[in-house]
């Protein structure tokens, strides 16, 4: 998943890390085109380079290399003015504290403090992560929160390339300062080879930034980088957010307790887009309970397709009441022995689905993900997104039992990457040869997963929520999200131990769309509202 997470849905494209040039920052007035137009003329998107400061540069290390930026963001309410850093933070490992990384990173802060009038040191800061394992913050960053977005069509499919870039009205820059983190092997981030590579256990061919592709080596750096930019900035007295996206989410539970144990930092709140907390409720090992859970966005994907009857919304509301009551006891029911006596099951289960009763049969009314996402429009020489049931593609093989690439998710790659690359060199100032890996299969295929048992964070979330009393969570998914369905999220946060009277500490949203559904504005909207209420409501 971006996510992914085992190998029959592993459907990252694969992308190589190679032995790169050091990257060159330049500086904010180099990067500026000649014939740049006025500041954000909306109908354009120059850069705004006028108010740039220099970048910054000291010393002779890679990690000195800074670009500080100045721009506004046009709004109904009023221009927002604020500085862009982007830069790289070293990580250092091993007993003699060696630079063994560096981290990509880009800050937003908002000039002049909040506009309540908060001293700028101690206004908001949230810091941002994608999933994978294996992504860059990208998808967040010119998906959702930051100032600028990445267009798409109406209905939150791809547009045709390359994507526009436009002023995100709904930038959660409004309400807190944002740093955007690209964990090691993704975006700009890279390991760093020491000693030549002779050091004890390293190999040749090894990927230096292995060291950090797994979950305890992941959740421990990214603690670390944000207690380092908290160091550097000066920003102690700040109220502190994490936001998670897909695997991003896993992560910021395993941080919140890392953060507390390595560095006694508490956070106030946690935000997790599409997550997966407890990977035992969306793929193998859950038992019954897996298929109960999916159940739901099954039926709004069917529906959305108009295979079902209803809305997207009334028919997740009717599969929800059915996969706990018939569905379930249906499943623990079924004589194997006697399949003819289940065939009422069986149909019962195609109609919720909109699948074939025949394919329902043959999978004794449990489909893989994979497989409905394969089926459900094959009639139609169509195939639907394990990431969104709405986006649907001519099917690119139909003798294939399963699809070689997720057409929405390998779209994304290139809108995205695009995106970023230009939006970096153009507004941020950053000059480099160095590709940028939005989504990197050597460190999804490289990482090391717990041997026994599935990955959870449940206990992670729990131990957070029971040692920080005010802390506050938002999960919010996607209805159509088939990958990680919301139905997983609302059975975890429904066992979470909270005292009599803080049940609202934990809220699961669901939007129209699928597991970015923020690429549709006006859900983009209601993230950004839930997001802001969330972080008010943490900080009363």
């Amino acid at each position: 998943m971006r996510r992914a997470m085992n190998r029959r849905l592993r459907l990252l494209p694969l992308l190589a890390l190679l032995v790169l040039p050091p990257l060159q920052v330049a500086t904010a007035q180099e990067a500026a085109p000649q014939n740049a137009a006025a500041p954000n003329t909306p109908a354009q998107h120059e850069p705004n380079q006028s108010a740039a400061k220099p970048a910054e540069r000291t010393g002779n290390g890679f990690d000195a290399q800074r670009s500080e930026t100045r721009h506004q963001l046009p709004l109904p309410s009023g221009p927002l003015a604020y500085t862009a850093v982007a830069e790289f933070l070293p990580l250092r490992d091993g007993p003699r504290e060696e630079v063994a990384a560096r981290v990509f990173t880009v800050t937003y802060t908002l000039d002049g403090g909040t506009l309540d009038g908060t001293p700028r040191g101690q206004r908001p800061v949230a810091f941002v992560f994608n999933g994978g394992p294996g992504a860059s913050s990208a998808y967040l960053h010119l998906g959702a929160l930051g100032p600028k977005v990445v267009g798409f069509n109406d209905d939150g499919s791809l547009t045709r390339p390359p994507a526009p870039l436009l002023d995100n009205p709904d930038s959660w820059l409004a309400f807190t300062d944002l740093v955007f983190i690209d964990p090691v092997g993704t975006g700009y981030s890279r390991g760093i080879r020491r000693d030549g590579g002779k050091e004890e256990g390293a190999r040749r061919d090894e990927d230096p930034g292995k060291r950090f592709w797994s979950v305890d080596a992941d959740s421990r750096a990214m603690a670390e980088i944000v207690r380092l930019w908290l160091t550097r900035n000066g920003r102690w007295e700040s109220p502190k957010f994490l936001v998670g996206e897909s695997y991003g989410g896993f992560r910021i539970a395993k941080m919140a307790n890392r953060l507390i144990d390595d560095t006694g930092i508490a956070v106030n709140g946690l935000i997790m887009v599409s997550p997966v907390v407890d990977f035992a409720t969306i793929r193998g090992g859950g038992g019954l309970l897996v298929p109960a859970l999916r159940l739901p966005s099954y039926a709004a994907s069917a529906a959305a397709n108009a295979l079902v009857p209803g809305t997207p919304e009334q028919a997740a509301a009717a599969a929800e009441r059915y996969a706990f009551n018939g569905y379930l006891t249906g499943l623990a029911g079924l004589d194997y022995r006697r399949p003819g006596a289940a065939q009422g099951f069986f149909a019962e289960v195609a109609r919720t689905t909109g699948l074939p009763e025949e394919l329902v049969t043959r999978f004794r009314g449990e489909i893989p993900t994979d497989v409905f996402a394969r089926e459900l429009l094959r009639g139609r020489g169509r195939v639907a997104s394990v990431y969104d049931g709405t986006f649907t593609a001519a099917d690119p093989d139909p003798s294939a039992a399963r699809l070689p690439f997720d057409p929405f998710l390998k779209g994304t790659v290139p809108t995205y990457t695009t995106a970023f690359a230009a939006y970096a060199h153009e507004w941020l100032g950053v000059w480099t040869e160095v590709p940028f890996d939005l989504l990197s299969d050597r460190v999804n295929r490289g990482w090391e997963w717990p041997r026994s048992g599935q990955p959870s964070a449940v206990d992670d979330l729990q131990a957070a929520l029971t040692l920080q009393p005010a802390l506050r969570v938002l999960i919010a998914h996607g209805r159509t999200d088939l990958i990680t369905p919301y139905m997983a999220s609302r059975w975890v946060a429904s066992r979470l131990e909270l005292p009599d009277g803080q049940a609202d500490r934990v809220a699961v949203t669901v939007h129209e769309g699928g597991h970015m559904m923020y690429t549709r504005a006006p859900e983009r909207a209601k993230l950004a509202a839930d997001a802001r209420a969330l972080i008010e409501a943490a900080l009363r």
